[in-house]
C-alpha cells in the first residue's frame, strides 16, 4: 500500500527517473517507528517538490480476535433506520436484508400457512428458503468483495466499539499513532508534516491529531506559567487569529459554503504558530474513502448525539466549535495568555486543513459503498471532492474502496492522483513566502537534504 501511495504522491515518473537510471525515491529503516517490519521512503528534491519522506503506521496487528458478532448491534441500528437516513454506500445492502425479511413475512401472511396447518415439513421449507437466501447474500458479500473490504468494516466496527473488549485494542492503536507523529515532531528533521489516511486509518489518524495538538499545545504553554524560559519569542499574530476567526465565522453561520478562503487562512495561521515558535508541524489531513462519513451512526447512534458531543468538544470539527466564553475572553477560538493568543484544545483544525476524496456510490450500490463527504459532519471547512475520473472500475461495487492509489499515472481531471497533488500540495512556494523557508524560533538550521517533509 505504501508503494502504491508513494507511486501516486510524487509528480511526474512513478517509478523511474526520465533516464531509466535511477529509482525516485528508496527506502532506509524507520527508526521513528519502534516496528521493525516498518521502513520510510526518501524522494530527493526536485523542482516540484522539496525533499520528502513517506512513513506508514503499522496498526493492523493490533486488532486480532474480531468476531462477525461485533457488528451486530450496528446492523441492527442501521437495518431500523429509516432508508432516507441510511449511509448513500449501503442503501442496496439495507434493501436486499429487508427483501429477505419481508419475503419470509409474507410466506408465512399469505393465507398458505396458518398455526393449525403447521407441520415440520412447513418449517423445514420455510427455514430452507430464508436460509438458502440469507446463505446466498452472504456468500455474494465474502466472495466476490476483496476479503480487505469486509474485513475493514469489521475493523471499524471494532475500533469504534465502547465495550471492554475493545478498549485496550483502541487505547494501544491511538497511544502508537500518537507516539509516531510525536517523534517526527521531535526529530528535528522535518519542516511540514501531511497526514494521509485511508477507511479506517482516516478514524485512527483523526485520533492521534486530535489528541497530540491537546498534548503539544499544552506542553508549548505550561512552560511559561511554571516560570521556566519563554518558547514563544514572539506572540501569535493577533492580525491573522482576526482574519481567520472571521473566515470561520463566515463559514459556521453560512454567509459562504466555499471553504478555500479558510484554508487560505488555516495555512496563514499555521505559519504564524510556527513564527511564534509552536512546534506543531502538521499542515494537511487527507482522507480518501473513510466510513467517517457515517459516523454517527457509528460513533453514536444518532446524529442528534454526535452534535451534542461536538458541542462538548469531545470530537473536534473544521472549522473548531467556538471556544467557551469568559469574562476576560475576546477569541472565538483562543485565549489570552502572558500578553498573547492560544489556541484551545479542541482546534487542531484551525490550522490543519482537511482534504476528503472519494469513488461515489451510484445508485447506492456502483462505486465505494465506505467512503462518503465529511463536510455534513465534521465542519464546512473540509474540502470534499467526489471522484468522477479514473475509468469504468470507480463503478465495482465496494471494490472500489481499494482503488485510490492504483492510478499513479491519471492525472486528468478528477482522478485520485491528480486530486491528491492538489491537496497535499508539495510546492514549498505554496507554503513560504517567496520560496523561502522561514526558520522558526528555536528548531534548528534548515539546510538541503536536511530538511524533509
Amino acid at each position: 500500500m505504501l508503494n502504491r501511495f508513494i507511486d501516486a504522491a510524487i509528480p511526474g515518473p512513478t517509478a523511474i527517473n526520465e533516464k531509466q537510471e535511477l529509482p525516485v525515491y528508496y527506502s532506509r529503516p524507520a527508526t521513528e517507528s519502534e516496528s521493525y517490519e516498518a521502513r520510510s521512503y526518501l524522494a530527493r528534491e526536485t523542482l516540484e517538490y522539496p525533499q520528502t519522506e513517506f512513513f506508514e503506521y503499522h496498526w493492523s496487528h493490533m486488532m486480532q480476535g474480531n468476531k462477525l458478532s461485533d457488528i451486530w448491534d450496528t446492523f441492527q441500528r442501521l437495518l431500523f433506520t429509516p432508508i432516507w437516513n441510511v449511509p448513500s454506500g449501503l442503501r442496496v445492502i439495507w434493501l436486499a436484508f429487508w427483501a429477505l425479511i419481508l419475503w419470509f413475512l409474507w410466506y408465512i401472511a399469505d393465507g398458505t400457512l396458518t398455526w393449525d396447518s403447521l407441520s415440520v415439513e412447513k418449517i423445514a421449507s420455510m427455514i430452507a428458503g430464508g436460509g438458502a437466501l440469507a446463505g446466498l447474500l452472504s456468500w455474494a458479500l465474502t466472495k466476490f468483495l476483496p476479503g480487505k473490504v469486509t474485513a475493514s468494516f469489521v475493523d471499524v466496527v471494532r475500533y469504534l466499539d465502547t465495550s471492554p473488549r475493545s478498549y485496550a485494542v483502541r487505547k494501544n492503536i491511538r497511544r502508537g499513532m500518537i507516539d509516531f507523529l510525536e517523534s517526527l515532531h521531535t526529530s528535528g528533521r522535518y519542516e511540514r508534516i501531511i497526514v494521509v489516511a485511508h477507511s479506517l486509518g482516516a478514524y485512527v489518524a483523526y485520533d492521534g491529531i486530535s489528541y497530540l495538538w491537546t498534548k503539544m499545545n499544552q506542553d508549548h504553554v505550561l512552560p511559561l506559567a511554571a516560570g521556566q524560559e519563554d518558547r514563544r519569542k514572539k506572540e501569535l499574530d493577533p492580525d491573522v487569529l482576526a482574519r481567520f476567526e472571521s473566515a470561520a465565522t463566515e463559514l459556521q453561520d453560512g454567509k459562504t459554503n466555499d471553504p478555500e478562503a479558510y484554508r487560505a487562512l488555516q495555512r496563514e495561521l499555521w505559519a504564524a504558530h510556527r513564527a511564534a515558535g509552536n512546534p506543531w508541524l502538521i499542515t494537511d489531513f487527507v482522507t480518501a474513502g473513510t466510513p467517517m462519513y457515517m459516523a454517527d451512526k457509528l460513533l453514536t447512534k444518532t446524529e442528534d448525539e454526535f452534535r451534542v458531543r461536538q458541542t462538548r468538544r469531545d470530537i473536534a470539527s473544521c472549522p473548531p466549535f467556538p471556544d467557551l466564553p469568559g469574562k476576560k475572553k475576546k477569541g472565538i477560538f483562543s485565549y489570552p495568555y502572558k500578553g498573547g493568543d492560544v489556541l484551545y484544545h479542541a482546534a487542531p483544525f484551525a490550522v490543519v486543513r482537511w482534504s476528503n476524496m472519494w469513488f461515489p456510490a451510484h445508485l447506492g450500490f456502483f462505486g465505494d459503498w465506505f467512503g462518503g463527504p465529511l463536510a455534513r459532519l465534521f465542519g464546512t471547512g473540509i474540502k470534499d471532492y467526489p471522484l468522477m475520473g479514473n475509468d469504468w472500475k470507480r463503478f465495482l461495487p465496494a471494490w472500489a474502496h481499494t482503488l485510490y492509489f492504483t492510478y499513479p499515472e491519471d492525472e486528468s481531471e478528477g482522478s485520485a492522483t491528480g486530486v491528491l497533488h492538489d491537496f497535499m500540495e508539495l510546492d514549498p512556494q505554496a507554503w513560504w513566502p517567496n520560496g523561502a523557508r522561514a526558520k522558526p524560533t528555536g528548531d534548528p538550521d534548515v539546510k538541503g537534504d536536511d530538511s524533509d517533509e
